[in-house]
């Protein structure tokens, strides 16, 4: 199969259309895979209905919705896997979860994000198509497809969004190669770029918990409640490497930012003695002296110690 064959199965998507407008859903769904595809986060064929993909998905849908939309994820990731117009198979496919195969054959439409979450484990793509997606010039290729069969009905700024989010994601998967962050020169890259790619790899190699608190809360549409924190500020080093990151919900990014905790090189968390423990309003903070870290799942992911040293040499004494 070709990059030709799959850009004319794009085209054809069962996508309704209303007073010349077309529904952004599965576009914008599908703009979503791609999207994690040139940030270089879909190294598996496995698209899980998780964080990565419905915050990618939101902002899409966010840019072109009309005043009777409404995001519903759930909807074009089990619809995607329909019959194209025309008729011939789908390119998206469903892998149920172990003992809901027959619930997920019955199933004619999903209603909810638990119809989704309790019976499928993740979609994924012919794999011609994952193969070619790993080329970022053939994600955008194809993201093209989408945005100039669609511009002209009601989505006029749909080719827009695609182009911001290209260089984000080309910045994105230079921050996920091993060596990626040190051929960067991130001073050069504006902040619209760099901010949001910095987030999205941050948040997601600490599975959107928060270091400090072990706080993980994810709203449907893929919305988390952490933030992600340079250990030693951007504005000293221009670095962006992920190591030099950790997730944080907004009170400890705020406590880091203001040197009142900080992670030592046993991953563990110190605060500053200012911090009375006897003070009740101090607690959620004096608590955390002595704890380990919520880390990484992969340990070269961990935290940079010459960062690590910095900061916690700033803690306020």
């Amino acid at each position: 199969m070709s990059l030709a064959t799959y850009a004319d199965q794009f085209r054809r998507l069962k996508v309704n259309v209303a007073h010349d407008r077309a529904s952004p859903h599965k576009i914008c769904m599908l703009l979503a895979a791609l999207d994690l595809a040139r940030g270089g986060a879909l190294t598996e064929n496995r698209i899980e209905y998780a964080p990565p993909l419905l915050e990618r998905y939101t902002m899409y849908f966010n840019a072109v919705r009309g005043p009777g939309d409404h995001p519903n994820p759930y909807f074009p990731f089990f619809h995607l896997a329909g019959s194209l117009r025309g008729g011939g198979e789908s390119f998206w496919h469903l892998q149920p979860r172990p003992g809901r195969e027959s619930v997920l054959d019955s199933m004619g439409a999903a209603r909810t994000s638990r119809q989704v979450t309790e019976n499928i484990d993740h979609a994924f793509l012919d794999p011609e198509l994952f193969e070619l997606v790993q080329d970022p010039t053939a994600v955008d290729a194809l993201s093209a497809v989408l945005s100039e069969t669609w511009f002209g009905r009601g989505l006029q700024d749909l080719d827009a969004v695609v182009g911001r989010t290209r260089e984000i994601n080309r910045y994105e998967r230079l921050l996920r190669a091993p060596s990626g962050p040190a051929l960067i020169a991130a001073e050069a890259v504006p902040s619209y770029v760099r901010d949001p790619a910095f987030r999205r790899v941050v948040t997601e190699i600490y599975d959107f918990r928060c270091a400090a608190t072990g706080l993980r809360l994810v709203l449907r549409d893929g919305a988390a409640m952490v933030e992600a924190a340079h250990i030693h500020p951007f504005s000293e080093t221009g670095d962006d490497d992920p190591r030099n990151g950790l997730a944080l919900t907004p009170d400890m990014h705020w406590a880091l930012d203001r040197y009142l905790i900080a992670p030592d090189t046993d991953f563990r968390w110190c605060v500053s003695p200012l911090l009375d423990p006897r003070i009740p309003d101090y607690r959620v903070l004096t608590a955390l002296e002595g704890k380990p870290l919520f880390l990484p799942r992969e340990a070269r992911m961990y935290p940079k110690r010459e960062a690590i040293e910095w900061r916690l040499s700033k803690l306020t004494r």
